[in-house]
């Protein structure tokens, strides 16, 4: 497999750049809902998608988080977009299902009872189902009809579904509810116009309380043709005849004026066009009488008929399954088509059947059945039923027409003289295939390689592959769970190149590959599978299961016509492991390949190679096995037997999959530690007895070879042979028992004995562990062996020990073989029976008996009294009766006693004749077979006359001294029945009956029956005859008796009426008169609602309790029905009361709050009754469509009452209690129940936030020692909320006498306490109600806040977004030039650079010797092996710093700029140095790279900025300017916190204000420097911006062209608000106005100062600024005294002098804050804090909004970074190719195999150490200002990148990093652009060193002279002179450095710097260069 995922990820870049080609078919088809094109030629295997490569052949699904439920699905036929009509949503997806568009369909208001527009009833929010969607080529039209408004119809852009091309509101299309189907397809109308045909079944509705149609409903015909014109009429009647004829291109349901379509339904199930004709399949009843089974028919009429005249129905048989469910057209296979007498794909219908539940029903049931259609036999028919109308046989359709065929002369189809016709014969099919237990609900037909495939979908979510033989023959070679317990929907849709099919379920969409190739790894498994679309592909490098156009190089092996290659034989068949030889391998089929042949032996989990030689004749492959030693360290760990099977398989070398393989065995004959073992094998082993071993070498290890014993298929020879011939033991007994604490001696049989070998014996004998060991003798016969008694003997207490045995013989002791082991079984007799009635029946072989001493135990063991045993007769003293059952017989007997005790003799003579019951014989006979010596014995009662009772006697062996007498008394008594309950039952029985009366437990069986009565009799006279009427007897199974009751379970009957219930009591038959009971018809329901005023769908909450009203009858002959609902795999139940025989009302059910776990929208469940046996209703809502489904709801959730203490004061008539309740349903006033103390407060009206009660008129009394009742909510019955206190205004002071009078007598003593106790309850009172007051307000401001923020954030998501301008074009892009932007890289954090200047000397004299060394230190860094020795003897030394590498790193390549030839050779050196070093140890090599450990890894990202600059410059710049450009344009959207940096809008979590702020944008007008008038600049500000932050945006706007480093600084100006002539205001950050809190000190902002839109504003430089010492033009001065008054909000309206004492307070000790004051999250001040800190994770939706913004911009970046033709246009390929290709040869080197592995070392030496740190700092590239808040979200951006370019799936969790969450569902496409990046690179050719090294020429000429070289090379040897005895040793330890003398010369460099004695100093240069 290994080598077969290569090539398909290798490959799959390859597929997708070939663009599909599609060809159109000639017919066209519709299925239902939806319309699509098929007959389409395949290209290449679709593979747009990582999750292609996945061995599931799901390729990707396509879910709605927003659980919409899907209705229709449509692709087009020309470019595979598709489009899927869901409940209130039509979305647009793209090939693979991600979303291109999605617009949303409802729910909008909307009423049955009016149209579109104004409406005088009540208009309900009303969900919209898709009802039809279809794609219009021709126009680039998406045709889309839904349920509401009446069913209209809308043209959607097909290329923005978002976009409405055509509407028509007046003209009603599709049926208006969720259940009544619709069919639509494209067809060509009369005179050749397009048209849409539609047929539409009837929509009920609940109108005022009945079922009815919409008063629209008749402008809805059942069939109709409607054009599709572009004009004004779309969607109208293509065809209709002016008034007062009603007459065109539709049919109306009716008949005569008499309307059927309440009385008969149709339901559209598909429908197509072909050649001239539409057709459509329905299902209905066969005629219009109610009654009349269900069928399906098909309906054809003429494209080109203007009335419809030529409309004709036809029944559609198959077999006997007459319920039509889905359909498809499609093309036949050659093979099958030949059969049917049909040309190669030729198109035929398909049908999937059901069988209905009844023949009056239209209900289908699980059983399935494919029929196929051949349309020519279709139209044949069809024509026939017209001839035959012609001459006068047959009748119109019934719904539409009454009358009957006449003779007629015309023969036009599409102009008959008779319209309407009902065909007479119908058109039949023998079922194809047939299916058990199976729900179809889908079918498509495919037709690939002479085979015609069927693709069915199921009702569980399943797509069955069938591949059909013939029309009678097929079978299912494949399925598929798409989607468990989902329903398939019936469109199924190919792609274009038929490769794929979409496949529909509820809430999922998901693209199946047609072929499972890829999951089978073997040519047998590939052939086996008999997938139509399969072969095995014989090829060199890669044989693997795939199709035929894959398979470009090879031979393609299909399951119908080939064989696999298979191996006959292997010779030898199995050896030694210890063994080495050459195998021949004899192979049929091999195929011809021009690689060698390889043998892999699998052993465990590791594959063993060897080479295999092809001998001649091309069938015999031979190959060695493996080496010995790597063969046993393999099998060690799993040989834990005598041998191990293999698998020997054939390959091609280096090709992972097998073409043949079989099982190979490699055994050690040293394993098997018996002779016989060694002999009974077929590996030709060896016993030496002399070592007691097998073996397969007996020269080398055995000693005398003469006593061998040599196996059956052993080349050894010998006298020994076969196990026969084995030293061995013969047990002479079958079995040897001895009593533990016995002793024994042992005498057993020998065979084969060598006694010149063996002289010496011992016995071993292991008892229970321990070992004994006994002297033994062989006897003069040499056949036995004696051994010496030993004593046998354990302590533990259990009954049996067996002791194994073995006989050794010699000084090793080697064991005599023991073919059958022998065993000597010790036991103890007290242990295996403690009674002496067990103790007797023991087996006598134990010789165990009974002591006097009340033991048992052998007679030896029998230490005092006498001993006797059961041979000798003996009875057991004192039997006992310990209980028995039952105790009670009708006096008729035969009751079946069961008697239990001890003693109770020992065999069934003892007892039989000897047991009364009640005085009376009770017969053991019958019963001896369940007689149980000692301890049980089953007797049947006598019958007697009249009651009586007795004790129960046993009398062993008649003896009188041996009685067991019973303590309990055992009653004859007469059963007596004396009433039922219930008294009905339904008809499918499970009834619990309840029988009341006496003695009902009598007896030993009891049974129930029910007998209905006999027929026709009573008023007969005759006896015989009402004997001869025949009852018919249902039995109704016991489960619970006792004395008084019976309850029994009645089974089905046969039919309805009354019936006598009989209880049989053993013998004794017992009726009830007077009281039948009666069967009546199965209870049925109608409907279910919540309430029967509203009749709402049904639903309830988790905690149960919402009632549930059922309508429909019989309902009240269920004892206790139950409603239950489906929740996951669980049934959850609830009660119910039947009210009437037509009403029952039921609570719903509680529901875990596990289980219950709600989203966002409430859950649909599926929901029956439990009704007794009936279970038609057990799932109602699954067979009932109408009955709707259960709806489950949160919770509602009371609050508890928000006063003081939660005491709320009672004034007025109501009491109002806060609610949140989301529940529909939940309206009912019984659902809530509120107590008040221990009295009830009527509920009079429940809302969705309110609950309204009348309280008692006087204040109820208390539950708790509170001083007021309180108040408790009852939610269903079951949750309860205490939600407070309550105290009435005016209580009743009324007391009793005696309470007066106690009062008044304690009143007194505790006068001055309770006015304690008050004044201090005041007190705390009236400080509870002020914080309680506080916290109101603040919860009531915050959640106010929460409310805002949420609904704003909602509000721009679900709005346009403010998209920043990606036009830069007016200023240009700010670049670098080269110079400075590889400095910049090189030295991040350097301002003057040292390589820019020149070395300085104290002494010029001296400098030539300076330039002296530096040529010869040049000359040894000039030399490799220097420069290698040098870096390494550098990184070797633990002081040399990380900051020293990245120095060095720099510095170097300066040094070798001037090379770049040589400086890429040293480069590619260490590298390779690295990657070694990494695979020495045990790290990870995905590291490699990743980090800057060495100078290798600082170069290589200095290598590719000197090479890439034409790139960034050209290419990468733009969109990089772009983003920081937009950035900086979305954060300026929003307020930013000057001093935090923190803004609104960011995409970075560390910068995001959480905090609401108040503002607004205006546009100030701000005047160009040094102008006092003139034209001003507009500037966009916000009201809340420092004076700071306005003079950064106004100087941004006016230097935007000028780059960063030469622009002014906003310090440098003053900001000056100017009004008139004279009014001017000098703004300040702070001034006399700010505000000022202690040391805190804010910001001033523009609204402070009151300034408005359209303001002039004015910089003025300062005197003191470098910028107005620079300029010319003269600075103004404004006294403020000259201000003049202004009118308010203009600048001289406030004064900005400020006193010293102010002045003084402000700077000193201050702390600045501006938007977010430090402590706002930690104060909680008195009055509602509006600094707007709520609950951090409220404000993350700005993430999104700013993600969402700058979405664009970034995803230009990462196109244009991975653009793999860019890169080649512009030539900066090479060097990519180039260090590419290095790292990949690297990889092979290694033998590194993994592709994650090459893939990251790729990603960290080009996308992570390069392009990231260009996107994280900007800087680099443009002369622009980076900002804190700028630089966190590049950050959150190159994160991003890091992540694209991983090969790890990052499993995102809600607890995982926000920056990370943002970007999870793009990271999949940058991964696959990154992957596919890699991939297009290393298709290219490879780059050869000559045009490497001519790039790098040309690079190191262009570049020579901007840096100086020399003080790089000054710095370099600054390291050499720190680090000289260690690069000096280095070097004279080097061979080549030794021998061309490189320490000598670097000794030279040393000391002509020694004698320059030089100061390097640096010339100081301004940082901008």
């Amino acid at each position: 497999m290994t080598i077969w995922r290569a090539w398909e990820e290798s490959s799959c870049w390859l597929q997708t750049s070939v663009l599909p080609t599609t060809e159109l078919c000639t017919m066209t088809h519709a299925k239902k809902f939806g319309f699509n094109s098929l007959g389409v030629a395949c290209a290449l295997l679709l593979c747009l998608f990582p999750s292609c490569h996945s061995d599931d052949q799901i390729v990707t699904e396509f879910r709605d988080d927003g659980a919409h439920l899907f209705n229709n699905i449509e692709v087009n036929p020309s470019n595979g977009i598709v489009y899927v009509g869901a409940v209130n949503k039509v979305y647009k997806l793209n090939p693979n299902l991600l979303t291109w568009n999605a617009v949303i369909t409802g729910p909008f208001p909307d009423s049955i009872k009016c149209l579109q527009g104004e409406c005088k009833y009540e208009k309900p929010l009303t969900d919209n189902f898709n009802k039809i969607l279809l794609v219009d080529e021709d126009r680039d039209w998406l045709i889309v009809c839904g349920s509401i408004f009446q069913g209209v119809c809308e043209v959607k852009d097909l290329n923005n579904v978002s976009r409405i091309v055509r509407k028509q509101d007046s003209q009603f299309v599709a049926a208006s509810n969720a259940t009544a189907s619709t069919v639509g397809f494209l067809s060509k109308g009369p005179y050749q116009q397009a048209v849409l045909v539609v047929g539409t079944t009837v929509a009920t509705h609940v109108i005022d309380g009945r079922i009815d149609v919409s008063q629209y409903w008749g402008k809805i015909p059942a069939v109709s043709s409607r054009t599709l014109n572009d004009t004004a009429s779309i969607f109208d009647f293509a065809v209709k005849s002016p008034p007062p004829s009603d007459k065109g291109t539709f049919v109306h349901f009716q008949r005569g004026g008499t309307r059927y379509e309440l009385t008969y339904p149709i339901e559209y199930i598909y429908g197509f066009t072909d050649n001239d004709f539409n057709y459509l399949l329905t299902i209905q009843r066969q005629s219009l009488e109610v009654g009349t089974p269900y069928i399906s028919k098909i309906v054809r009429f003429c494209q080109s008929d203007v009335e419809f005249n030529s409309f004709t129905e036809m029944q559609l048989n198959c077999g006997d399954y007459p319920l039509l469910q889905a359909a498809s057209v499609g093309p036949l296979g050659k093979e099958l088509a030949a059969k049917y007498s049909m040309s190669a794909n030729a198109k035929v219908l398909l049908g999937v059947f059901a069988k209905s539940s009844s023949s009056h029903s239209g209900i289908p049931v699980s059983d399935a059945a494919l029929c196929i259609f051949k349309i020519y036999d279709i139209d044949k028919t069809f024509n026939q039923s017209h001839q035959q109308c012609n001459e006068g046989y047959g009748s119109s359709i019934s719904w539409i027409s009454s009358l009957n065929c006449y003779k007629s002369v015309s023969d036009s189809l599409c102009k008959p003289d008779f319209a309407y016709l009902n065909g007479t014969v119908p058109i039949s099919s023998s079922p194809t295939a047939t299916f058990t237990d199976t729900f179809l609900t889908a079918v498509a037909v495919n037709s690939i390689h002479n085979d015609t495939v069927v693709f069915l979908g199921t009702r569980n979510g399943t797509i069955m592959k069938l591949n059909i033989n013939s029309p009678t023959s097929a079978y299912v070679y494949d399925e598929v769970v798409v989607d468990a317990g989902s329903p398939v929907n019936s469109d199924l849709n190919f792609d274009p190149e038929q490769q794929h099919l979409y496949v529909m379920t509820e809430y999922k969409l998901s693209k199946l590959r047609v072929q499972s190739c890829y999951g089978h790894v073997t040519c047998s498994e590939c052939l086996g599978a008999r997938d139509a679309y399969c072969g095995w592909c014989f090829t060199d490098n890669n044989s693997r299961c795939s199709m035929q156009g894959e398979c470009l190089a090879g031979d393609w092996v299909y399951y119908r016509n080939s064989y696999c290659a298979a191996i006959d034989r292997v010779e030898p068949q199995h050896l030694q492991v210890t063994q080495k030889k050459t195998l021949k391998i004899y192979v049929s089929n091999l195929p011809a390949v021009e690689r060698a042949f390889i043998c892999v032996f699998d052993v465990g989990l590791r594959h063993l190679e060897t080479v295999a030689v092809k001998q001649e004749g091309g069938s015999v492959i031979s190959c060695s096995t493996p080496d010995t030693d790597r063969l046993i360290a393999t099998l060690v760990p799993s040989l834990e037997e005598e041998f191990y099977t293999t698998k020997l398989a054939v390959r091609v070398s280096g090709n992972d999959v097998d073409i043949v393989s079989t099982n190979f065995t490699f055994f050690d004959c040293s394993r098997y530690r018996s002779c016989y073992g060694c002999m009974e094998n077929n590996f030709g082993c060896t016993w030496c007895t002399s070592t007691g071993r097998c073996t397969h070498n007996p020269d080398q290890y055995c000693e005398d070879r003469a006593d061998n014993v040599h196996s059956a298929s052993s080349v050894s020879v010998g006298q020994h042979r076969g196990s026969l011939d084995c030293p061995m033991i013969i047990q002479t007994s079958a079995e040897i028992l001895v009593a533990s604490g016995e002793y024994l001696q042992l005498l057993v049989g020998v065979r084969n004995l060598l006694p010149a070998l063996m002289t010496s014996y011992d016995c071993q004998f292991n008892i229970d562990g321990i070992i004994t060991e006994t002297d033994a003798y062989l006897n003069e016969s040499a056949e036995t062996i004696s051994c010496e008694s030993a004593l046998f003997q354990y302590s533990r207490k259990v009954d049996i020990v067996k002791a194994p045995f073995a006989v050794v013989w010699g000084i090793k002791k080697l064991p005599l073989d023991d073919k059958n082991p022998v065993d000597v079984t010790v036991y103890k007799c007290s242990e295996m029976a403690a009674l002496c009635g067990g103790c007797l029946l023991l087996d006598p072989k134990y010789h165990c008996g009974w002591c006097d001493d009340g033991t048992c135990n052998t007679q030896k063991q029998c230490l005092s009294g006498p001993w006797f045993d059961s041979i000798n007769g003996t009875i057991c003293a004192n039997p006992v009766i310990t209980n028995f059952s039952p105790t009670s017989s009708p006096l008729e007997g035969e009751t079946v006693i069961t008697i239990e005790g001890s003693n109770l003799g020992i065999s069934f003579d003892d007892i039989s004749p000897y047991v009364t019951v009640a005085e009376q014989p009770c017969n053991c006979s019958a019963y001896r077979d369940l007689y149980v010596p000692a301890s049980r014995i089953v007797c049947s009662t006598s019958r007697v006359r009249s009651i009586t009772s007795g004790d129960i006697v046993v009398l062993v062996r008649g003896d009188s001294r041996y009685v067991a007498t019973s303590t309990e008394i055992f009653s004859y008594v007469d059963p007596q029945l004396e009433g039922i309950y219930p008294t009905v039952g339904p008809q499918s029985g499970g009834t619990k009956l309840t029988i009341a009366g006496q003695y009902l437990d009598a007896g030993s069986s009891v049974k129930v029956f029910i007998i209905s009565q006999p027929k026709d009799t009573a008023g007969s006279d005759s006896r015989v005859e009402k004997r001869q009427a025949t009852a018919v007897e249902q039995s109704c199974s016991v489960v619970y008796q006792n004395s008084s009751h019976l309850i029994c379970l009645t089974s089905e009957a046969k039919g309805t009426g009354s019936a006598i219930v009989q209880v049989k009591f053993d013998k004794a038959v017992k009726n009830l008169l007077g009281i039948p009971f009666e069967y009546k018809q199965d209870p049925y329901i109608n409907s279910t609602a919540s309430s029967l005023e509203n009749g709402k769908g049904i639903g309830g909450i988790p905690s149960g309790g919402l009632k549930v009203y059922v309508q429909g009858y019989n309902l009240d002959i269920i004892l206790s029905p139950k409603l239950r609902v489906i929740l996951g795999n669980r049934d959850y139940k609830s009660d119910c009361v039947c009210l009437n025989s037509t009403l029952m009302v039921c609570d719903s059910p509680q529901f875990p709050a596990a289980a219950a776990v709600l989203g966002e929208r409430p859950q649909a469940l599926e929901y029956g009754f439990i009704m007794d046996n009936v279970f038609s209703l057990l799932n109602a809502s699954s067979q009932q469509e109408a009955l709707g489904k259960f709806t489950l709801y949160p919770d509602p959730v009371v609050h508890s009452f928000s006063e003081v203490g939660q005491i709320k004061k009672y004034k007025t008539d109501y009491l109002a209690i806060s609610i949140d309740n989301q529940c529909e349903v939940c309206n009912q006033e019984d659902f809530f129940k509120v107590w008040i103390g221990q009295e009830p407060c009527n509920v009079s009206s429940v809302a969705a936030t309110l609950i309204n009660c009348i309280p008692p008129a006087v204040q109820p009394g208390r539950d708790t020692k509170e001083q007021y009742p309180d108040v408790t909510v009852v939610v269903g019955g079951v949750r309860k909320y205490v939600i407070g206190y309550l105290q009435y205004d005016t209580e009743d002071l009324l007391l009793p006498i005696w309470a007066i009078i106690l009062i008044v007598t304690v009143g007194v003593l505790l006068i001055l306490v309770i006015i304690i106790v008050v004044v201090k309850y005041c007190m705390n009172m009236s400080e509870s109600e002020k914080e309680a007051k506080t916290m109101r307000q603040r919860f009531d401001w915050i959640e106010m806040q929460v409310a805002a923020e949420c609904k704003d954030a909602f509000a721009e998501l679900q709005t346009d977004v403010t998209f920043p301008s990606e036009d830069v074009s007016g200023f240009g892009i700010l670049f670098h030039d080269y110079k400075n932007y590889a400095l910049k890289v090189l030295f991040p954090n350097e301002l003057n650079y040292a390589v820019l200047g020149d070395i300085e000397v104290e002494d010029e004299t001296r400098r030539p010797v300076i330039n002296k060394a530096l040529s010869q230190f040049s000359q040894l860094i000039d030399n490799k092996t220097f420069l290698l020795l040098f870096v390494r003897t550098l990184e070797s030394d633990k002081y040399f710093t990380m900051k020293d590498r990245n120095v060095f790193a720099s510095y170097l390549m300066v040094a070798l700029q001037g090379n770049m030839e040589y400086c890429t050779d040293i480069l590619k050196t260490l590298l390779a140095d690295l990657i070694e070093k990494s695979m020495q140890g045990n790290g990870n090599p995905k590291v490699l790279l990743r980090r800057t450990e060495s100078v290798a890894e600082k170069m290589l990202p200095a290598w590719f900025t000197f090479l890439l600059y034409p790139l960034l410059k050209d290419h990468v710049g733009q969109p990089l300017y772009k983003l920081c450009v937009a950035i900086q344009q979305v954060i300026d959207l929003g307020p930013m916190d000057a001093i935090t940096g923190e803004a609104k809008y960011s995409l970075s979590e560390e910068k995001l204000i959480r905090v609401q702020i108040d503002y607004k944008s205006i546009t100030v007008n701000v005047l160009g420097l040094c102008q006092s008038s003139g034209k001003s600049v507009p500037v966009r500000v916000l009201d809340c911006d420092t004076i700071s932050q306005v003079k950064a945006k106004a100087l941004n706007t006016l230097f935007c062209w000028t780059p960063y480093s030469t622009r002014p600084h906003p310090q440098d100006f003053e900001l000056e608000w100017r009004s008139g002539m004279h009014g001017r205001l000098t703004l300040q950050d702070v001034d006399r106005i700010t505000e000022v809190d202690g040391e805190w000190k804010r910001l001033n902002m523009l609204r402070d100062y009151k300034v408005q839109d359209g303001a002039m504003l004015a910089l003025v430089p300062k005197q003191s600024s470098l910028f107005n010492l620079s300029h010319s033009c003269t600075p103004n001065k404004y006294e403020n005294s000259s201000l003049k008054p202004s009118p308010p909000h203009s600048p001289s309206s406030l004064s900005s002098s400020i006193t010293t004492e102010q002045q003084s307070l402000l700077e000193t000790g201050a702390k600045h804050w501006h938007l977010v004051k430090p402590t706002d999250s930690d104060v909680i001040s008195e009055q509602p804090d509006r600094s707007g800190k709520l609950v951090r994770e409220v404000y993350l939706n700005r993430l999104l909004y700013t993600k969402r913004a700058l979405h664009s911009f970034v995803g230009d970046l990462f196109q244009v970074i991975f653009n793999y033709e860019l890169d080649q246009n512009t030539g900066v390929l090479l060097p990519i190719k180039y260090m590419f290709d290095f790292l990949d040869d690297q990889a092979l080197h290694h033998e590194i195999v993994d592709p994650e592995v090459v893939h990251t070392w790729k990603s960290n030496s080009l996308p992570l150490r390069f392009w990231v740190n260009l996107i994280k700092n900007p800087e680099f590239l443009f002369d622009v200002n980076k900002s804190n808040i700028i630089d966190s979200c590049l950050s959150v951006v190159a994160q991003n990148f890091m992540d694209s370019c991983s090969t790890s799936e990052n499993k995102l969790t809600k607890d995982s990093p926000v920056s990370k969450l943002l970007y999870a569902k793009d990271i999949p496409q940058y991964k696959k652009l990154v992957t596919e990046y890699y991939s297009e690179i290393k298709k290219e050719a490879a780059v050869s060193d000559q045009d490497m090294n001519a790039m790098l020429a040309e690079e190191s000429r262009v570049h020579v002279s901007e840096f100086n070289a020399d003080v790089a090379l000054m710095e370099l040897y600054k390291y050499a002179e720190k680090y000289s005895e260690q690069i000096l040793n280095a070097l004279r330890e080097d061979e080549f450095a030794r021998k061309h003398k490189l320490p000598m010369k670097l000794e030279q460099v040393y000391n002509t710097m020694a004698e320059a004695e030089v100061v390097t100093v640096m010339n100081h240069r301004n940082s901008r260069y």
